[in-house]
Order: C-alpha cells, then structure tokens, then sequence
C-alpha cells in the first residue's frame, strides 16, 4: 500500500473520530509482571490501573488497585494479600463503565492484542470471574489507534526508539522528558515497591499527552520526529506561505490577463 494511500486512509479514520467529540474517549493502563503467584498473576499480568479521559474534558476516570484498597481501609502492609479482589474491583468498574458509554470511539496507543491491549484486559475478566457472560465488549470498529493513525499519515518511522509514545512525547516537549512518564516496565517495578501513586500519574500523564496529541494532530500541530517524502511534500504544499504564493500568482496571471486584453 503506498503513502498516498495510507494518508487518505489514516486521515478517514481521524475523521470518524472527530464525527461526534462528546462521544470520544481515551484510554491507558498499567500491569505488573513482578507478581508471581502461580495461581493468578504470572501467566498473564495483572491489570493494575486504567485511566479513561474524555476529549470534551467531561470525564476523568481513575481506577486503580491502591483506591479499591483504600475504599476499604485495606493497610498498605496487606494490600499484596488482597490483589486478586482489588484487581476484581477495577475489572467490574471498567465493565460497567463499558456499558455505560457504549458507542463511544476509544482512542489508545497500541492496545492491540492479548500482551497489552483490549484483550488482555477480557483476559484477565475472564481469568477472575471465569465467565464473560457479563463481559461488556467494544467493538473493534470503536477502537481507533493513534499511533496506526500517525503512521498511516507520516510513514513508519515517525518516531525514533521502540517505546514510539516517549518518543513523540520527547519531540513535543523540546526533548524533555514529563518526570511523571515511565516505561510499562517501570510501572511494574514500581507497584511492585508499592509506590502506587508514582504508577497511576504515569498512566494518567499517558492519558493525557495521548489525548493533546490526537487534538495537535487534527489541528496540524503535532510535532513529528521523521515523515516520509510524500509528507513532507503535502505539508510544504498546504504551508500558509506555499498557498499566499500560489494565490499570488493567480492574482497577477489575472492581471496580467486583463491589461493583455485591454
């Protein structure tokens, strides 16, 4: 598929999303490797925060393993013992969640497969509950990636470095790092020393660059690390200057036109 083609299709998809803005939601969420009970966690990793944000600013949803503990006065000391019903707790809240906001476009980055994605969340649903008989599905047709978007538009290495979300955050912020920003292993590392709110600030700091980045990119305001010719050449084309130019140019060929007739 060439890039003429991955433009025009990224560039739809944005658009769907932008079709209804109060019915836009943007999701992130962290997991622990660290927690190795043969019994529960270390098959697959257990979820432990999902933060939710709306692109009209109306919702901000924080659910997390270490605000199920404190709604019931759980010591941080036996919070370990607890994981599998606080986990419980959050999975419930985000499937009722789910449900009440169904035929809203969720907007990720990269939640894409059982490793970290949509479906390792139902995994873990139905890992718990051993049922998804009241599992409350998205539809993948709901489900929009930002960074499939931002390749489709600029090509595939738009970002430099594996972890693309630092990247491009790096790009959009004078090549200075949100302190609040961790790597996913790093937010394992860090429930795993209990330092819970160093986690859910990193997932929330997430969020919300995830949800600028999609507003800076329908405004063409985005920063890009690399694009690809075409891009490059769409953007100097569309450029206010490239265009008062062009403009320019029609106007004297008018001119030029009129005095040649009179």
């Amino acid at each position: 598929m060439g890039a003429y083609k991955n433009r025009k299709i990224a560039k739809g998809n944005l658009k769907k999303i932008l079709e209804d803005p109060s019915k836009v939601l943007f999701i992130h969420y962290s997991y622990s490797k660290t927690y190795e009970d043969d019994a529960y966690g270390v098959l697959s990793p257990i979820i432990t925060s999902i933060v939710i944000k709306s692109l009209d600013n109306q919702i901000d949803t924080q659910l997390a393993i270490h605000f199920e503990a404190d709604k019931g006065d759980l010591p941080i000391e036996q919070i370990q013992d607890s994981y599998r019903e606080l986990e419980l707790r959050i999975l419930r809240s985000f499937n009722e969640f789910v449900k009440r906001h169904q035929g809203y476009v969720w907007i990720h980055w990269d939640m894409k497969n059982i490793h970290f994605g949509f479906d390792a969340i139902k995994h873990r649903y139905e890992k718990i509950f051993e049922s998804l008989s009241d599992f409350c599905e998205i539809p993948n047709s709901h489900k929009q990636n930002l960074r499939v978007i931002i390749e489709g538009i600029y090509g595939e290495g738009f970002v430099n470095g594996p972890d693309s979300l630092r990247s491009l955050k790096l790009c959009n912020n004078k090549n200075v790092l949100d302190p609040c920003y961790l790597s996913m292993e790093e937010e394992s590392l860090e429930f795993e020393r209990k330092n819970f709110d160093i986690v859910i600030k990193s997932v929330d700091c997430k969020v919300d660059f995830i949800r600028k980045s999609t507003i800076k990119l329908v405004n063409n305001n985005l920063i890009i690390c690399n694009k690809n010719n075409f891009s490059i050449f769409v953007d100097i084309v569309n450029h206010p200057i490239f265009t008062f130019i062009g403009w320019l140019s029609t106007l004297i060929g008018l001119v030029i036109a009129i005095i040649a007739i009179v």
